[in-house]
């Protein structure tokens, strides 16, 4: 066996299996793994000092009664006034007014309003305001209040709510800052409450005259474009019928007829019964009649075909110079004077317009043959329109005819202004709406048929409504409330106050809210920064509770 395959010997001149050696079986090893336990140890030993004293002081301080700091004691740091400090209201025990109560006396409570549904209302009892006057509270504002309640159903408080009796109290004016309250005035604005639907504009059917030829025949001229403006009388078109040549025929021949029987009976009157057999001069009388009520029956045909003619006109008269009447009879002396010269026919009937308006549809052609009845035009008299509006179920009740309407197009900014003439009584199956029509000046005519937009009809205008920021006003789950500063916040050595109000909120208009009763014009509100108040509110209702 060589050295190499040798095992190692030790330093007694034995050898040792490498299989059984341990680090302790090497001193150079054994120095290094005490080095690093040394290391660790002296790394760890200040952390694990410190450790040790912070549990030795909280066991201490455990014992002694410490605690940590409330949130009031770390936001009036800064007040360095020794006094006893009220834990439970955040202000000098001496100057708390929940707890003395009479450092800031309430004064007479009146309890709950309610007409206006509120607590200690001020409409009623102005004197309750935070204002440096007392205001005067006339009839009109207590008529506005009233309508209001009145235009639709309203939050309602719950009259055992107490929060109203809470006043909220700040050590200084800078700790109010400092919590980042902000304050907005109590003021007047204009109020349009209103009901929201759709709709569309529409032509008035009432004045929309549909029109068409009393004879059938041939269309001989149109004489109107669409779009054209029309007056009563105006012709649109002649129409070739010979209907009306035929009938215009049989008057001439029972007028011949008529002169002929009125001569025979005349002369065989004035020979006389003598010479004349009485019978054939009652015959004659008879004929005579016949040939009038003849000649009356072809004047009542021309005028179911619109073209009156009177009795007296015919009676009495040429028979050429009434031919020559007839041929264009209910024509206009310019269309007779165009026509005359190159035509000799007596067919031609005029298609009138029966009222003043715009050709809002044309539908024949010159040449084309038309039956009586046939739809030629439509005339639309466009100055007043209508606007079909649909209107949910539950809000129709508060609806009436002449209120007013607002409506906007769509894709257009403004804004028109209607009436209410009707509201349906029907139901729409599907849709649970309720027509309610509204009519609309278009003198102007800028205004189209069947342009749809938002509508919505106006409940109640209110030019001097009392209104506050939306964010002024809160629901607490029992009732709404308000943060109104005290009157006298400013004034030196006053306590720095905010007063729990109950109020009634109405139409919300953007970003303003209106109050029906609670608050008067002129008082200030806390808008933003209220959380903190709220915050004050939950508390004492929890520790009530």
């Amino acid at each position: 066996m060589n050295k190499l395959d040798s095992p190692p010997e030790s330093d007694s001149g034995s050898t040792v299996d490498p299989l059984l050696r341990t680090p302790d079986s090497d001193p150079g090893q054994r120095a290094s793994w005490i080095g690093k336990i040394t290391s660790f140890l002296l790394k760890g030993i200040p952390s694990i000092i410190v450790l040790a004293m912070l549990v030795g002081l909280a066991l201490w301080g455990r014992h002694h009664g410490w605690k940590l700091p409330k949130f009031s004691e770390i936001t009036n740091a800064a007040n360095e006034s020794e006094d006893p400090w009220c834990d439970e209201h955040g202000v000098p025990e001496a100057e708390c007014i929940a707890c003395n109560a009479e450092l800031m006396p309430k004064g007479e409570l009146f309890g709950w309003c309610a007409v206006h549904g509120v607590h200690e209302c001020v409409l009623d009892h102005p004197q309750l305001g935070q204002l440096k006057q007392i205001p005067v509270i006339g009839q009109e504002e207590l008529d506005r209040a009233n309508r209001a309640i009145a235009a639709r159903p309203r939050t309602k408080n719950d009259p055992s709510c107490k929060m109203h009796l809470r006043r909220i109290q700040f050590p200084s004016i800078e700790a109010v800052n400092q919590a980042g309250i902000d304050i907005g005035l109590v003021d007047r604005g204009p109020i349009v409450e209103t009901i929201k639907t759709t709709g569309e504009i529409v032509y008035d059917p009432t004045l929309i005259a549909k029109v068409s030829s009393k004879a059938g025949g041939t269309v001989f001229s149109v004489n109107c474009r669409l779009g054209d403006i029309v007056k009563t009388g105006d012709v649109l078109a002649l129409i070739d019928a010979a209907d009306v040549g035929r009938a215009k025929s049989q008057l001439l021949d029972s007028l011949v007829q008529f002169d002929l029987t009125r001569t025979t009976s005349e002369r065989l009157q004035g020979i006389g019964n003598d010479a004349i057999p009485g019978s054939k001069i009652q015959q004659a009388r008879a004929d005579h009649v016949a040939a009038e009520v003849a000649v009356r029956k072809a004047i009542g045909a021309l005028s179911n075909f619109g073209l009156p003619i009177s009795a007296n006109a015919v009676f009495d008269r040429p028979i050429s110079e009434i031919r020559e009447e007839l041929q264009f009879l209910g024509l206009p002396e310019a269309i007779r004077q165009t026509i005359a010269s190159t035509q000799t026919t007596s067919n031609l009937i005029p298609v009138v317009a029966p009222r003043d308006g715009i050709i809002v549809i044309r539908d024949v052609v010159n040449g084309e043959v038309v039956n009586a009845g046939n739809l030629l035009f439509t005339v639309a008299d466009t100055r007043q329109m209508w606007l079909k509006l649909r209107a949910p179920l539950e809000e129709v009740s508060r609806m009436a005819a002449g209120q007013r309407i607002l409506f906007q197009p769509d894709g257009s900014d403004e804004q028109l202004e209607g009436e209410v003439t009707w509201i349906s009584t029907d139901v729409d199956r599907e849709t649970r709406m309720v027509e309610v029509r509204g009519q609309i000046a278009n003198e102007d005519g800028r205004l189209r048929n069947e342009t749809f937009g938002a509508g919505e009809v106006v409940l109640r205008e209110e030019t001097g409504a009392i209104v506050v920021p939306n964010e002024a006003i809160h629901w607490e789950g029992c009732c709404n409330i308000a943060f109104v500063r005290d009157k006298d916040y400013f004034k030196e050595g006053s306590w720095k106050v905010f007063h729990t109000r109950s109020v009634r909120p109405g139409a919300i208009i953007g970003d303003k809210t209106e109050i029906i009763a609670g608050l008067l014009p002129g008082e200030v509100v806390v808008t933003k920064g209220s959380g903190i108040l709220r915050a004050e509110l939950l508390k004492g209702n929890l520790g009530a509770g």
